[in-house]
């Protein structure tokens, strides 16, 4: 099939090379101004997820993939229009609507992928039939909500091996459509679960507030154990063994980030709102996630005598989760600010992030970046460990003592074994876990 992608971000991106991957002739167009499209076709992306470079790099190299900055020329080259974009830029949305609307000569299938208030998809629709009938245009069109269930370090195997698709639509051809178009992904077991446009957009902000409420339920459950001492990782694998509830969003840890998901939990707050609802169990949600991010400072701030002033701090982990290279809302962020604020001097160190979190920081004093894991130890009254990077799991505990002023952790992600740590010679401190403090 051929295939125009509006958004060559993560999401575009991946859909993009994954379509071309399985035979179909793809034309991408950024809709952001920084994206150019010689970077995308050397493979130079704005995300550093796994493995996206070479699947990008290696379409390209069999002209299934081509990018393009001629949006008339995206809107020329297909039928099937999928939109790709974050949820900040539907404004770009509405623009290519308004183009297909104007420009399109043939029947029309849109595609949502995107994260979009309830109700886009019909309002999209009901816009471009608009556009046709004031052109005098008889074509069919069709306007789908698709939306993407894919995660930052894993987004390639999200969208290749999905545990489901939901699809909003109306029309039956169009639903025959797409299932053809997503079959090579989803030939094993039906995973396909269609539903009206509205259900569809729903049920993405619904997965989202389900498993925010979830870990912070957890949190708070984790929180609360060590007042009465007790292990929060007993507690979770009685929690997880009960079917009804499973292992799945149930670590204990120092909150969620990333760009997008508490602000589409956020836009659901907002959305109901503006319906007459309170949505008050989803804003305490968020509030307490932003309380989490400085769980590791409070109990710092305890452990340190309410005094942090000249304590040197090393961080383990900056992006707000492993294999990306996002800080965008990682509670490292906030848990570094708070440090800083309290005049401690924060030396840190992430696999990817570094460059993220530089320019973030900017000039600010306060933090030094360092490129090996053991050198942001040297001479620091204290670890803590933000991001469950691999390769924070089984550090060399020795060296870590040998480097370390004092030989105390702080555990954000729960990573360590309390025992092994105390026979080392460690004070540790996690969520639910570790000695009380």
């Amino acid at each position: 099939m051929k295939i125009s992608v509006f958004g060559c971000e993560l999401s575009g991106l991946v859909t993009a090379g994954s379509l071309a991957h399985t035979g179909n002739d793809v034309l991408a167009m950024p809709v952001g101004n920084l994206l150019k499209v010689r970077d995308l076709e050397q493979g130079l992306l704005p995300r550093d997820e796994p493995g996206l470079t070479t699947l990008v790099k290696s379409q390209v190299a069999e002209g299934r993939l081509r990018f393009s900055e001629d949006w008339q020329a995206g809107i020329a080259h297909a039928g099937i229009y999928m939109l790709s974009m974050p949820s900040w830029r539907s404004d770009k949305a509405e623009e290519v609507i308004e183009a297909i609307g104007q420009t399109a000569s043939k029947d029309v299938l849109v595609i949502n992928q995107s994260t979009f208030p309830i109700g886009t998809a019909d309002r999209f629709e009901a816009s471009i039939k608009l556009a046709f009938a004031q052109r005098g245009l008889v074509a069919k069109v069709s306007v789908v909500s698709m939306p993407e269930f894919i995660s930052e370090g894993s987004a390639i195997s999200d969208f290749s091996k999905p545990d489901r698709v939901v699809l909003g639509s109306h029309d039956q051809q169009s639903t025959a459509i797409i299932r053809d178009l997503m079959r090579p992904f989803n030939h094993v077991t039906d995973q396909v679960k269609v539903m009206s446009t509205r259900a569809a957009e729903y049920t993405k902000y619904a997965v989202n507030a389900l498993l925010a409420t979830r870990i912070s339920l957890v949190n708070e459950l984790a929180n609360n154990a060590e007042h009465f001492n007790i292990d929060m990782e007993e507690v979770r694998q009685g929690l997880g063994s009960d079917n009804r509830i499973g292992f799945n969003y149930l670590f204990p840890g120092c909150g969620f980030g990333g760009p997008s998901f508490a602000a589409d939990v956020q836009s659901l707050v907002g959305t109901l709102q503006s319906k007459g609802y309170d949505a008050d169990l989803l804003k305490a949600v968020l509030q307490n996630n932003e309380t989490q991010k400085e769980v590791l400072f409070r109990k710092a701030w305890r452990f340190f005598k309410n005094d942090l002033k000249g304590r040197k701090i090393a961080v383990w982990g900056l992006s707000f989760k492993p294999n990306t290279a996002t800080v965008d809302n990682a509670p490292s962020v906030k848990t570094i600010e708070a440090l800083v604020a309290q005049g401690a001097e924060v030396v840190a160190y992430d696999p990817k992030a570094g460059a993220s979190f530089r320019r973030y920081w900017g000039e600010r004093p306060g933090v030094t970046l360092v490129d090996d894991m053991y050198q942001a130890l040297d001479g620091v009254d204290a670890l803590m460990v933000m991001t469950e990077w691999r390769r924070f799991w089984t550090p060399d505990y020795e060296q870590m003592i040998e480097r370390m002023r004092r030989p105390v952790i702080f555990d954000g992600r729960n990573i360590y074994e309390h025992s092994v740590l105390k026979s080392f010679g460690f004070r540790y401190f996690a969520v639910g876990r570790g000695d009380p403090i």
